[in-house]
């Protein structure tokens, strides 16, 4: 509340822009909701973060060898079959994390049984620390096994309690095969442990687990080097976490040593195989070459000969190594083309131009076909595209054989040539020379052929009993310091700006739809040529709403205001003035200002307040005996004195009332007559100040009739009430030509609202000082 300031100055007329501070201070007003807010969003977090179970990451790093040679080393690379390009470790990945390999791990780790303790909020699952060691030996339903929970209550005795969800007790005994119906256990109590109370026991399907862990676990490429893989883990238990890291690679392993024996075997198989045909064959080319030289009687050709024979053995020489080419190439060739995509080929035997090493890679993926296939249908996406590569990699190997067995057979062709040359320069020599030489030629080349596959069988038994890992762990599994989930300093900053953030939004949301009228501003922005006489502020509940004899109350002081401003727009007129209290609508608080603006100027002043309301009268709330008004003295003919029907009222000893008296028929034909503005020109003589209490302007005509003889209208606003719409129409009220001047007041305004209100920022007391009062009743007061 301010003294008024002129209407049509500057300061008056201009439009007040955007204030920041006072969007800013809406918000401020508000601080015990946005500070509780904070505090509960603070509590939950602290709740959540209290009761939420942590999860901790496990880590662990290997690096995939890379065994360029393959498990068999041996055969130099004569540059026919292109070497395919080195990949990372991360072709290794579905392999590692195939299903087989992960049940494997899940079945190693009994990870398929887990105990868990109960707890008053949260459950603990219990991993080294469980009493008993439970097994799963079969399922009855196999892969469709859902699980099944049990209470294990140790009973002593070597015997122990499940009890199940339908509250059926099984009792069965320590260290034997029990029997439920849904598969077969075994539990073994552990040294040292004992159950005290208690424990959930889960029975999984160790295929659904497997499947879980291929989901949880994260594998991926070191960006330093492509050949080291980074393994990774979340869970609640970083012990079980750690196992289950290391018994994987242990697994993989495990596994991968076992392919390569497997092919191993195979080659074994094969060498073994054409050992015992070249034995046959040697044994054959010795029977017939004795045969010969009985039958023809030679001793020794060669120093006979030499000299010509010198550039036959060459070429025969070049012969012979092409032979044992063509030899490997054909038997190979012939196995490649009658083995089904189930088969491996026979690697390692010494094929020409890397060969033997695209079978290696052939053979790796038919055992990861197989593998995969295990636990997959041959529908599966993964085993078409197996299939497709294993398809690929053999016609590759076909047609590489085939290309290896034409380039030696084109040298043996030419070496024959030039052998068929060299003879003819021996074709002096007799028959017999030409045929022991073919006979001992074939028992040459068998000969080195058996003795190459003898050590190829010594490499590959070898090469079997000293396979190497593939994975070498650079990191063995370890846990990091502190719970990676839930990320405590986030959840704390973000519930706490949560807390910040949601009642700035609530606000926001409420003061963008909320259309009443707040406080003065919002009057001023509205309507920047009317002045605002005075700020009311809301009456407590257990106080009266009428000022009383030197009343020193914030509310008393703002209707001393309302009046000083008045007397200021009247500027000292000659005769009495006649002050219009109006409204738009019901419910406004009109009449109150009316009334306690009567006492205020009957402190040292004559006053008559007029009930102009006729319709629905509302004076009668304060001064409560009936009797005739001004509807009565309007019915009446001229000859009437208007005095009788003035009362001294029972608030103050100069403040006089006229009621509005009987509730008439036509209330605007009375206001319009002429009599109206006669008794206003009567009365001015005996007060000094008409106040007259009217109706509301929006409702019903009445008021309009009075305009003409105003000498100022006071239009009341109701703060949390008056529609801000509503200020349009009393700016319409103030451009009317009957209307002099007009001025309006703020009603029922809370005293945060107020800008220099008694009560507010700068507040002067005139009551007791109230600075005693409880932090909690002025928090109240704020709420």
């Amino acid at each position: 509340m301010e003294l008024l300031e002129p209407a049509g100055s500057p300061t008056a007329a201009r439009k007040s822009p955007l204030n920041l501070k006072k969007e800013i201070g809406r918000y401020l007003k508000k601080w015990p909701w946005i500070l509780l807010s904070i505090l509960l969003f603070y509590i939950a977090a602290k709740v959540y973060l209290r009761y939420t179970t942590d999860i901790f990451l496990t880590k662990s790093s290997v690096k995939i060898e890379n065994l360029e040679k393959g498990s068999l080393g041996a055969i130099q690379n004569m540059g026919s079959v292109p070497m395919m390009a080195k990949q990372g470790a991360g072709v290794e990945i579905p392999i590692i994390l195939s299903r087989p390999i992960l049940y494997d791990v899940v079945k190693t780790l009994n990870t398929d049984v887990l105990y868990k303790v109960k707890g008053q909020v949260k459950d603990q699952e219990l991993y080294r620390e469980a009493p008993v060691d439970i097994r799963i030996l079969s399922l009855k339903e196999g892969y469709h096994f859902a699980g099944r929970t049990y209470t294990y209550i140790d009973k002593g005795n070597a015997s122990f309690e499940l009890k199940g969800g339908d509250g059926k007790v099984h009792r069965l005994p320590y260290n034997t095969v029990c029997t439920l119906d849904f598969g077969t256990f075994i539990v073994k109590p552990k040294a040292g442990f004992r159950s005290k109370e208690p424990m959930e026991v889960h029975f999984m399907n160790a295929v659904k687990v497997a499947e879980g862990l291929q989901s949880s676990i994260i594998i991926a490429e070191n960006e330093l080097n492509t050949e080291i893989l980074e393994l990774s883990h979340r869970s609640q238990v970083p012990d079980k976490s750690e196992a289950t890291l290391n018994t994987l690679v242990m697994q993989y392993n495990k596994a991968d040593l076992e392919n390569k024996r497997e092919q191993s075997k195979v080659s074994l198989a094969f060498i073994d195989e054409r050992l015992e045909v070249l034995t046959q064959d040697l044994g054959s080319i010795e029977n017939q070459k004795e045969g010969f030289k009985r039958q023809n009687q030679i001793t020794d050709l060669e120093s006979q000969a030499q000299m010509s024979l010198q550039n036959a053995n060459e070429n025969t020489k070049a012969l012979l190594e092409q032979a044992t080419q063509l030899e490997m190439v054909n038997s190979v060739l012939n196995v490649a083309n009658r083995s089904s995509r189930e088969q491996l080929l026979p690697a390692g035997v010494g094929l020409p131009g890397g060969v033997d090493q695209a079978i290696t890679q052939y053979n790796d993926l038919v055992i990861a076909r197989n593998r995969t296939l295990r636990q997959a249908t041959p529908a599966n996406p993964a085993i078409q595209e197996f299939n497709k590569e294993i398809a690929s990699l053999k016609s590759l190997i076909q047609d590489n054989l085939v290309k290896s067995r034409q380039s030696i057979q084109m040298n043996i062709s030419r070496l024959n040539g030039q052998l068929n040359e060299s003879k003819s320069d021996i074709s002096k020599f007799p028959t017999q020379e030409k045929v022991f030489r073919n006979i001992d030629r074939q028992q040459n080349l068998k000969e080195s052929l058996y003795l190459y596959l003898l050590q190829k069988k010594e490499e590959t038994s070898i090469a079997m009993a000293v396979t190497m890992p593939k994975v070498r762990v650079v990191n063995p599994a370890y846990t990091q310091a502190g719970p990676v989930e839930p990320k405590r300093q986030q959840i704390m900053l973000g519930s706490l700006a949560a807390g910040l953030v949601l009642p700035l939004l609530v606000f926001f949301v409420l003061f963008t739809f909320d259309t009443q009228v707040k406080s003065k501003n919002d009057i001023t922005e509205a309507l920047p040529d009317l002045p605002v006489l005075a700020e009311v502020p809301t009456v407590g509940k257990n106080e009266s709403d009428l000022i009383g004899k030197n009343d020193l109350s914030v509310y008393a002081e703002a209707f001393r205001i309302l009046t000083s401003n008045l007397k200021f727009m009247l500027n000292k007129q000659q005769t009495a003035p006649v002050i219009l209290f109006t409204s738009s609508v019901k419910g406004e608080g009109k009449t109150t200002v009316s009334v306690n603006s009567a006492l205020a100027l009957a402190s040292n002043k004559k006053v008559l307040l007029i009930g102009a309301d006729l319709r629905n009268p509302q004076l009668g709330r304060y001064i409560p005996q009936k009797m005739l008004g001004l509807s009565d003295y309007l019915a009446q003919d001229d000859s009437v004195d208007f005095r009788t029907y003035i009362k001294p009222s029972s608030l103050h000893d100069n403040l006089d009332i006229m009621q509005s008296g009987s509730i008439p028929p036509n209330p605007t034909d009375l206001l319009e007559d002429h009599k109206m503005g006669s008794l206003l020109d009567q009365l001015r003589a005996f007060y000094d100040y008409i106040l007259i209490d009217s109706a509301p302007m929006m409702m019903v005509s009445d008021t309009f009739h009075l305009l003409r003889s105003a000498d100022v209208v006071v239009y009341v606003v109701r703060a949390n009430y008056t529609e801000k719409e509503l200020l349009t129409y009393a700016g319409s009220v103030a451009e009317d030509e009957n209307v002099s001047k007009m001025a309006i007041v703020l009603n029922d305004v809370h005293k945060n609202e107020m800008r220099y209100g008694y009560g507010g920022k700068y507040s002067y007391g005139y009551e007791a000082d109230h600075s005693n009062n409880s932090w909690w009743t002025n928090l109240k007061s704020r709420l």
